[in-house]
């Protein structure tokens, strides 16, 4: 995930990059801070891609709520939640459809389930779009439950229906890897969804369409970890 940090105050922006990778790890996000509304608008003006930002709105060069205008010339959809001292500020929020309001300074509870909520609605939102027959098809990547390598393919089961596409295995798990995470490697032939998984012994995993997947031998240890990561992570 690719979060901006805009504040001009420095002791706010670290602590909002200290809370975040704490949460999240620095292999599994990437934090962009921001002095003034200005240096992230330019940013924009030379096609700079975030996942979300963080913006403060009381700043003296140019205010949060005038930056939030300008960015959605850019992006109407990009996910904004605005630092405040002025809780008050709220309804004017609403021009610029942020995503949420926290009061400064940013309590960690509050700031975690905005993440938790925040993870939740991009994944929702990705798209996968793979291609049969000659025809293109759309999956959300939510409903992704795990990709299988079979031959010189992979298959990608959904929760409504399974596609097989003439690929590498690598190749599909990029794939993946640039659209979301919470995907774990638990055998040479199979990469799981995470969220789609109901029990996790030291052989096997057990998704939610019923299907037992193996683990293979070696992997079970990091994979619980990582589960258990992902659990911490996203409250589930």
């Amino acid at each position: 995930m690719r979060i901006a940090v805009v504040d001009d105050e420095k002791v706010f922006r670290q602590a909002i990059v200290d809370q975040i990778t704490s949460l999240y790890g620095r292999e599994n996000v990437s934090c962009f801070l921001f002095s003034d509304g200005n240096e992230l608008v330019r940013s924009f003006d030379n096609g700079f891609q975030l996942d979300a930002i963080f913006l403060d709105i009381e700043m003296k060069e140019l205010d949060g709520m005038s930056t939030a205008k300008l960015v959605r010339k850019y992006s109407k959809d990009i996910p904004i939640i605005f630092t405040t001292s002025h809780t008050e500020m709220a309804l004017e929020g609403y021009e610029v459809d942020a995503f949420r309001f926290l009061a400064k300074p940013v309590d960690g509870r509050k700031l975690r389930q905005t993440l938790v909520d925040l993870e939740k609605k991009l994944k929702v939102e990705e798209k996968i779009v793979l291609r049969k027959d000659g025809e293109e098809l759309i999956f959300p990547v939510a409903d992704l439950i795990y990709a299988e390598a079979a031959n010189n393919s992979v298959r990608f089961v959904f929760s409504k229906k399974a596609v097989e596409q003439r690929m590498r295995f690598s190749e599909a798990m990029s794939l993946i890897d640039d659209l979301t995470d919470g995907f774990l490697k638990i055998h040479r032939s199979y990469y799981i969804h995470l969220a789609h998984v109901v029990k996790m012994g030291s052989a096997e995993v057990v998704m939610d369409n019923d299907e037992t997947l193996p683990i293979a031998r070696g992997m079970a240890a990091e994979a619980k970890k990582k589960l258990l990561e992902y659990v911490r992570r996203n409250g589930r």
